[in-house]
């Protein structure tokens, strides 16, 4: 993974004691919804997002987050339960609600502000057949006028369920920690030189002290502005974990063989860098159990991706979906669908591979982490330690 070029990004921090949620409804009447929904045979809570999609002149890649009045999800024994929204856009079960099972088939309802309601069709909750083994090779490429290049080529072998039609999903998810070093952050304003003027970010615990110049532990107290050093204060913007999530989606279809058996189906690759492997690299692959609707969504997905990589190959066509209005004045995009899931984790270190990392070198200069807040060098991830990692 590359490291992200410096943006800079205010961090607002929310008080975690307000109960209250305020909601940006959006002014523009809504006219496209992307759902992302799924439900599953472990432990909630689930999880529903809900998103409209982006202008061509807006920036943002994850789209506009999109709240409505209500979001249910129903069994077809009658069970139901009501989300709730805990950031706009996504809504999710309560961790003892209602639970996906073997052989339950499962509905999606979203009624929005405007009295228009979203319905999913009934989707089976399907078995999922036992993933035999998960493991990884090691790999090298020699770029022209480049180091060499290492990485880890991830492979799973799955299984499925005799006289069943197995249609199947494998999800990668690799999970690494990084430290930054945020007190060298830098800023090109002014006269500063081509690398920028220090300005260490709050959250470094760092500041610059006039006649002394940067120091650790000070803080900027206002209303004087001035740098006072404050007992206790470490940096909380150091130590990130990163998450890598798939870059497509693998489906059983081009892995199908006779007897329900899907040997060495690839599923990742996962680079060796300064930062992928400064402690070490968590990879957690599910076999999930699909409906034939979800199987042809994700397959539709993995070929206009392919088709995006071709200039002779234009996407066409149209992405699936069970999910619709019944006006017809709202489009729906996406899909909710049930799934069983098998988990296999392994994890990788500096001792697997034996190679030497070179660390990077910044531009004043300076060899190793970068010199911004672990949370920008890294969008999406997060200073909270996941569960398990040690």
């Amino acid at each position: 993974m590359k490291l992200s070029r410096l943006f800079l990004v205010g961090l607002f921090l929310v008080d975690a004691c307000v109960d209250r949620i305020f909601i940006d409804i959006p002014a523009v009447p809504l006219t496209d919804l992307v759902v992302d929904a799924q439900i599953t045979d472990e432990q909630g809570p689930y999880t529903v997002k809900l998103t409209a999609p982006i202008q061509p002149d807006q920036y943002s890649i994850l789209g506009q987050p999109v709240s409505v009045k209500k979001v249910t999800i129903s069994d077809n024994l009658g069970n139901s339960e009501v989300l709730t929204q805990t950031s706009t856009g996504v809504y999710q079960t309560s961790a003892n609600g209602i639970r996906g099972i073997v052989g339950r088939s499962y509905t999606l309802r979203i009624d929005t502000n405007d009295g228009k309601v979203v319905v999913s069709e009934s989707d089976l909750l399907n078995q999922v057949g036992e993933m035999d083994s998960l493991y990884y090779e090691f790999v090298s490429s020699q770029p022209k006028n480049s180091p060499t290049e290492y990485g880890y080529n991830i492979y799973v072998d799955g299984g499925g369920i005799p006289d069943n039609d197995n249609f199947i999903r494998w999800k990668f998810t690799g999970t690494y920690v990084v430290e930054t070093k945020p007190q060298y952050y830098t800023e090109a304003t002014g006269n500063c030189p081509p690398c920028g003027c220090p300005l260490p970010p709050a959250c470094s615990g760092w500041a610059i002290v006039p006649g002394l110049g940067l120091r650790e532990g000070y803080g900027i107290v206002p209303p004087s502005r001035t740098p006072t050093y404050i007992i206790g204060l470490t940096c909380t913007c150091c130590r990130c974990w990163v998450t890598d999530h798939e870059r497509r989606p693998i489906v059983s279809s081009n892995q199908f063989v006779s007897g329900g058996k899907f040997p060495h189906v690839e599923v990742a690759y996962v680079p060796v860098n300064y930062y992928t492997f400064y402690q070490k690299y968590k990879i957690a692959v599910d076999q999930m159990s699909l409906s034939k609707t979800a199987f042809e969504y994700y397959r539709a997905i993995d070929a206009q991706r392919d088709g995006t990589g071709s200039l002779f190959q234009p996407v066409t066509g149209k992405i699936p979906t069970n999910l619709s209005e019944a006006t017809h004045t709202l489009t729906v995009h996406g899909i909710f669908y049930a799934s069983s899931i098998k988990r296999k984790q392994i994890i990788l270190d500096k001792n697997t591979h034996h190679v030497d990392i070179p660390d990077p070198v910044n531009c004043d200069g300076r060899v190793g982490a970068a010199g911004q807040s672990c949370l920008n060098a890294f969008p999406g991830s997060t200073t909270k330690k996941p569960a398990g990692w040690d």
